[in-house]
């Protein structure tokens, strides 16, 4: 069994232990230790990371398994890294780590928001280090559902909105926020296609505190409300203004800076995407610059999404006063949400055992082509042998008579050469390339050839009833390669 090492700059953090491998072993086990810097392995005596799954400046977060449960259930483990800390922020770090964890542990009991499993210190010599285990969600954010599949029709960001605002009210109620909504912290479940609100920022909570920064000094540039950016308080409508961002981002595929008119100073999205009026004034409300225009609460733009009357904006956003009868516009380029699930990236794809290989029925790329593709191929291929054979027999065995000859040619072939492999010349235009070349010094040593040498060289007639037999030749020599093919293949 493998073994990742989670201590930061581990020269050699994968170490494999052959006695694990047995089940019984794997759980009566006390403790096992990195061969390289000596760090436990077993986290809190029981999990067993498998591999990193991301990295920032004052944590890690890795995918690892219980061993105390029947089928080693995969969870995630996040680290905190406090590097270069004095004593008293090594305090406080703590402290606000045990905090965060209590918090994440009351939210984790809604349905949407993972769970929270453990919290405890390891000690390797005199390094300490912080752990959180959470639930793992075996899906996709969004953000890699729409760098693979485009943007997301605006039905299924309604959706969206409709399932993760009641979460956004259950943590708004608990007394937390957010505070750095963003598409790679929204998942969808693979099994039943549930969204999951991910990432409350405690290791960013506990990096900020110990750079004497504000808490609320969290987000994700681009997506975070004017009053973060300022290092201001935050309200619930922080979270409301990264909220409408991220769904910007689902309905064109756009980054924020590519939405946000700097000029102005004021979001635009009209040129990538046209939404129903009701929506449309929803995120301009969402994305008012002072909280206080925006909406108080998550209920309250839930209650709007689900109203009847559209919302009235302020006077930076368009007005819309009538009901709303018109079905949303969508762009050419969106997608719906329910598309086949993306492959699996590596932070994300669990370990699959390799298939037994299998005997292909899969034609040879060389006799893939329709017959009619190959029989101009062969043609052309005889031809092109037959033209070289009657230059590198005449004028090549004419032009290589001295040393300066041959190194003429041999130059002329490594320029073909190296125009090829910088694919400067790709096969269709060396192809042509050379027959021109073939037909250039045939016609000018028929031309212009006063040497012995090319008297007899052969005239047009006979050069083309040579291609002929060689075109023809080659098909021959083609249709028989299929034909062993397919005979082969019905007695396999």
């Amino acid at each position: 069994m493998d073994i990742y090492c989670t201590r930061p700059n581990c020269t050699k953090p994968l170490n494999s232990f052959a006695d694990l491998d047995s089940g019984n072993t794997l759980k009566t086990i006390t403790q096992k230790f990195c061969t390289a810097c000596g760090m436990p392995l077993l986290l809190g005596g029981r999990y067993i990371v498998e591999r990193p799954i991301a990295q920032g400046g004052f944590g890690a977060t890795f995918l690892a398994r219980d061993r105390y449960t029947p089928a080693m259930k995969r969870c995630v483990v996040k680290l905190l890294q406090p590097v270069g800390l004095t004593s008293s922020q090594m305090v406080i770090a703590k402290q606000m780590f045990e905090r965060e964890a209590t918090v994440l542990e009351d939210l984790g009991t809604h349905p949407q928001i993972p769970d929270m499993l453990a919290y405890f210190e390891v000690q390797s010599g005199q390094d300490e280090f912080f752990y959180l285990v959470q639930e793992f969600v075996d899906g996709f954010t969004l953000e890699q559902i729409v760098e693979q599949h485009g943007a997301i029709a605006e039905a299924d960001v309604l959706e969206i909105m409709q399932s993760l605002l009641p979460v956004l009210t259950f943590i708004h109620d608990k007394g937390s926020i957010h505070r750095d909504i963003k598409p790679s912290n929204i998942m969808v479940r693979k099994l039943d296609q549930t969204y999951f609100l991910l990432d409350f920022g405690a290791v960013k909570q506990v990096a900020g505190a110990a750079q004497g920064q504000k808490s609320t000094g969290i987000f994700t540039p681009g997506y975070g409300a004017p009053e973060q950016m300022r290092g201001d308080t935050v309200f619930p409508a922080t979270d409301l203004y990264a909220f409408a961002v991220t769904c910007l981002f689902l309905l064109t595929g756009k980054d924020p800076d590519e939405l946000f008119d700097v000029n102005y100073n004021t979001w635009k999205w009209d040129r990538f995407v046209k939404l129903s009026p009701n929506l449309n004034n929803v995120l301009h409300k969402m994305l008012e610059t002072a909280p206080s225009d925006r909406f108080s609460s998550s209920a309250d733009v839930l209650q709007a999404l689900n109203s009847q009357i559209s919302v009235q904006p302020s006077v930076s956003a368009p007005i819309q006063s009538t009901p709303i009868q018109t079905p949303p516009v969508q762009s050419a380029h969106q997608t719906s949400i329910q598309v086949p699930p993306p492959a699996p990236l590596p932070n994300f794809a669990p370990s699959v055992p390799k298939p037994v290989a299998q005997r292909s029925n899969k034609t040879p790329w060389l006799l893939a082509a329709p017959i009619k593709i190959q029989f101009i191929a062969a043609f052309l291929i005889g031809v092109e042998a037959m033209l070289l054979w009657q230059v590198s027999t005449t004028v090549g065995l004419a032009l290589i008579g001295s040393p300066n000859n041959l190194i003429a040619f041999a130059a002329v072939l490594i320029g073909v050469i190296l125009l090829r492999i910088s694919s400067i010349l790709d096969n269709k235009d060396l192809f042509v390339f050379v027959n021109l070349l073939s037909f250039a010094i045939i016609w000018g040593v028929q031309t212009f050839g006063k040497l012995s040498q090319f008297q007899s060289f052969p005239n047009w007639i006979e050069i083309a009833q040579y291609c002929g037999v060689a075109g023809f030749s080659a098909i021959a020599l083609m249709a028989a390669f299929r034909l062993i093919f397919q005979l082969l293949y019905s007695f396999l």
